[in-house]
Parts: structure tokens; C-alpha cells; sequence
């Protein structure tokens, strides 16, 4: 049976039948060698259930964060183009030419490289915003707030743009402060969902292991390896595209080593690799 291919609602099933005292767990509790790992198994049950309820938490965080950044990123896009479209329809209108040329270094300062900065990375533009805060002079700044627009002028309009950027800045590094929790190193890419499943792989082989050496009765036997072979079943119909039916728990599950005897996963990976 390939312990790898089981899912962690498969998993928790099988080990919840395992520790349930209305089910398994006498069973396993009555044999000298089996009973030690209870406490193992309850460990691995629980690491599964917990690194799922964290992992759906941090993804509902970062679901939200991505939603503020698409609202944040499409204030932070028009209040840059309207800045520019702005400077560079001043700049057209003015009789003056030093008018003109005052708006066009304006708009010089605020976006050296024109516009290609809105279709940048979110953490990209919010850099951009404070390399043009940092260009922009007292002296802009004046003339900013004495060109009038909807709702102020074009200072209020150019500040609300940094705030914006600034925004963008703060959500990213809040997503990739997500994203990089529970992720100390490359060996463990995924983080704790992996390592909670080696950790339950390799209880559940000791178990089938002592199990093995109880030479428990043929009905113990059956009982403590019902669970696991009709999930494991389950998961190789599955992973051959078969239809994986509804099961029912008087259901006879699949012999998997010959009568009473446990099936260890010999092909599984060593704990630690998936």
C-alpha cells in the first residue's frame, strides 16, 4: 500500500479510527508492542489537522492581501497616469514657454522613465514612487498644488499616488512574509504540510511494523488494517483514474499482504522525502 498517494483527509481518517475508543484504539491499546506508539499517533493525527487549519489561514490572508493589492495597484495606475496626463496637458496649454518648460521638469522628476512603471511588479512600482518622491523639489511641489484639479490639485492627486505605491510596498511585504512562514529551508519547499505528512508516514510504518511482530489475532489484525487499506484503495483507484466509490464501514476492505497480515509500504519514501 503506497502511504504516499493518500490524501490528508485520508489520512486523518485513518487515524481517527485508530484513536477513536468507540473503534480501533482498544485494539491497538491491548497489544504490548502497538500501544507505546498511541501517543505517536496522536501526534501525527494532530500535526495533520493542524498544519491544514494553518495553512487554510494563511491562505485566506493572502487571498485578502491579493485583493487589496489589485484595489490599491488601480488607484496607484490612474492617479500616475492622470499626474502625467495633467503636467503634459499644462505644459501644451501654457503661452509662457517657461511655464511649460516648469511643467515638463515637473514631470521629468515624477517619472523619469515615463509610464513603464505601471505595468512593473507591485513591489517595482512601490520603489518607483519613492525614487519619485525623493526627485520631486520644494519648488514642484508649490507649483503642484497650484494647478487645480477634481477634488484639490495636482499635488493632493501626486500624494495620493505615493500613498498608493507606499501601499503597494507594505502589502507585498506582507505576502512574501506569508509565503515564507513555515518555509525554513529548501529541503522542505511546502513547509509544515510536508513534513506533518513524513511524520504520519513514518508512525503509520512502525505501527504496521509492530503490528507485524505482535502476531496478533487474525480479527485485531483485520480491524486495525480496515482503515488504512480501504483509504489506500481508495487512493490508488484514484491515481489510476478509476472511480473511487462511495466506501461503507461494513464494507470488506481490500486484502493487501494475505490474510491478517499487515502490509508494510515497502516502495514509500524515507521520512522526510515526498
Amino acid at each position: 500500500m503506497a502511504l504516499k498517494d493518500l490524501s490528508p483527509r485520508q489520512m486523518v481518517q485513518i487515524t481517527a479510527a485508530w484513536l477513536d475508543p468507540e473503534r480501533e484504539r482498544p485494539r491497538l491499546a491491548s497489544l504490548k508492542r502497538c500501544a507505546p506508539l498511541i501517543d505517536d499517533i496522536e501526534a501525527a493525527h494532530d500535526g495533520i489537522l493542524k498544519s491544514h487549519r494553518k495553512q487554510k489561514k494563511a491562505n485566506d490572508e493572502l487571498s485578502d492581501i491579493q485583493q487589496r493589492q489589485v484595489a490599491t495597484d488601480q488607484v496607484h495606475d490612474r492617479k500616475a497616469r492622470g499626474a502625467h496626463a495633467v503636467l503634459t496637458g499644462f505644459a501644451d496649454l501654457a503661452d509662457d514657454p517657461e511655464d511649460a518648460a516648469i511643467y515638463l521638469e515637473i514631470r521629468e522628476q515624477l517619472f523619469a522613465d515615463g509610464l513603464r512603471f505601471i505595468s512593473a511588479s507591485y513591489s517595482d512600482e512601490a520603489g518607483e514612487v519613492k525614487l519619485a518622491r525623493d526627485r520631486l523639489t520644494p519648488e514642484s511641489k508649490a507649483a503642484l498644488k497650484a494647478l487645480p484639479t477634481p477634488g484639490g490639485n495636482l499635488l493632493k492627486a501626486v500624494q495620493a499616488w505615493f500613498a498608493a505605491g507606499d501601499e503597494l510596498g507594505r502589502l507585498d511585504a506582507q505576502r512574501v512574509h506569508l509565503e515564507a512562514q513555515d518555509k525554513p529551508g529548501t529541503v522542505d519547499p511546502r513547509g509544515g504540510q510536508l513534513r506533518a505528512r513524513n511524520r504520519w508516514i513514518k508512525v503509520v510504518r512502525s505501527v504496521l511494523q509492530m503490528l507485524e511482530l505482535e502476531a496478533a489475532d487474525a480479527e485485531t489484525t483485520r480491524r486495525l488494517l480496515a482503515p488504512l487499506q480501504r483509504e489506500t484503495a481508495k487512493a490508488e483507484r484514484r491515481r489510476s483514474g478509476g472511480k473511487v466509490e462511495a466506501d461503507t464501514e461494513g464494507g470488506a476492505p481490500p486484502e493487501a499482504g494475505g490474510a491478517g497480515e499487515p502490509a508494510i509500504d515497502e516502495d514509500a519514501p524515507a521520512a522526510g522525502v515526498d
